[in-house]
């Protein structure tokens, strides 16, 4: 009974534990590209810690604001008068006044400010992120079919060695090309064992950055449905959008409120003006809001820039994959033609296997230039909302 027991206890554990993984052998094994790049978004320690710098930032500022509450910026309390039972009251000057201020109404904002841009830095990382989750999606998927076309380029020359070996038996051809033949064989062997040593290195590559396992391996990458249909936006109306969403911009705006706010406080009654002090802070806040509208004046006419180079650059990236589809679209009507021809026995099979190679690679040329596509598409469209400066932040600009 002791063991029965225990049976069912392992096979509970083995259930529980196949249940848990995400990946099973008879499930999974197809990768797309936007579960590729989900995966390594949600494995990024990058993502997760400036999401959790937001959850800091949040709870710093709502603790601010509730110290802010009980400040007064008039008077203190000083003590209770031991006969007449009055409070007795300490009233500062306009210039401690405007300390309090300060820590009544500005703190409780810089705090703010830094939340705020603590949830800039969060998608900005994440853009940033899915982006290079979609440049290691190509590599994959090229190196994926850059295999697949290895083993047909292989199979191919298999037959044909077959066959120069069979005239060659029969005389009807030399021991050159019999030995021309061998040495294409064995190039392409050569060609599969590097395409397959290239794709293993890209799917290691990949599963360290998406979690997984190094020796799991996706039996196919797949090759996503394209939905894009050329630029949806005006470079105009792109320039405009990405002026007003870029994390950048939004940035700078929020410091030079949070310095105007400040200033306004140094100007209760006229405290700015009065105590020396103050009036050297006041000027250094003004010396400060002035490089921030020049810098804020840099950032505008640089991603102005950016826009617009990245506009004629997904253009290009349309227009060249229309070059490649029409090259696709020729390949098959020839191969059409020329199979026509060899059932009718006037061309050998070696001449349609050639371009029925020449065909998968246009096909992987295409497949390659849908994806460049979708990736500048998508890292234009990021661009246009907060962006994926991350520099911008970490000092690296």
């Amino acid at each position: 009974m002791r063991k029965k027991i225990f049976t069912l206890i392992l096979i509970n554990a083995i259930l529980f534990t196949l249940a848990g993984q995400s990946f099973s052998a008879s499930e999974n094994t197809i990768l797309n590209r936007r579960k590729a790049v989900e995966m390594v978004v949600q494995n990024s320690a990058a993502v997760w810690n400036v999401k959790e710098n937001v959850k800091f930032g949040e709870r710093d500022y709502n603790k601010q604001v509730l110290r802010s509450q009980g400040i007064d910026t008039r008077k203190i309390f000083l003590f209770k008068h031991p006969f007449t039972g009055e409070d007795i009251y300490y009233y500062y000057d306009p210039f401690e006044q405007m300390q309090m201020r300060l820590l009544k109404e500005f703190v409780p904002e810089q705090l703010k400010y830094v939340w705020e841009m603590k949830k800039l830095i969060s998608t900005v990382t994440e853009k940033a992120m899915e982006n290079a989750a979609d440049e290691l999606y190509l590599g994959l998927y090229s190196a994926y079919y850059g295999k697949l076309l290895a083993e047909k380029a292989l199979d191919i020359s298999r037959k044909s060695f077959e066959r120069e070996k069979v005239r060659y038996e029969k005389g009807l051809t030399t021991q050159t090309d019999l030995d021309e033949a061998k040495l294409a064989l064995l190039s392409a062997e050569n060609s599969v064992i590097k395409a397959e040593r290239d794709f293993e290195n890209m799917h290691r590559q990949f599963n360290a950055m998406a979690g997984l396992n190094p020796g799991y391996r996706y039996d196919i990458i797949g090759m996503p449905y394209v939905t894009y249909d050329g630029i949806n936006i005006t470079e105009e109306d792109a320039v405009n959008k990405a002026l007003v969403n870029r994390a950048e911009i939004r940035d700078l705006e929020n410091r030079i409120s949070l310095i105007e706010f400040q200033m306004d406080i140094y100007t209760h009654k006229n405290v700015h003006i009065n105590y020396p002090d103050a009036r050297e802070d006041y000027k250094e806040l003004q010396d400060d809001l002035d490089q921030l509208d020049i810098k804020l004046s840099e950032y505008q006419y640089n991603i102005e820039k950016e826009i617009r180079f990245m506009y004629q650059e997904l253009n290009k990236c349309y227009l060249d994959l229309e070059i490649v589809e029409l090259n696709l679209s020729r390949q098959k009507k020839k191969l059409e033609t020329v199979t026509a021809q060899y059932q009718a026995g006037l061309v050998p099979e070696s001449v349609v296997e050639q371009l029925e190679l020449a065909l998968y690679q246009l096909e992987y040329m295409v497949n390659i230039n849908k994806l460049i596509v979708m990736n500048t598409q998508d890292k234009f469209n990021r661009s246009l909302t907060e962006g994926f400066n991350t520099g911008y932040f970490t000092g690296g600009e």
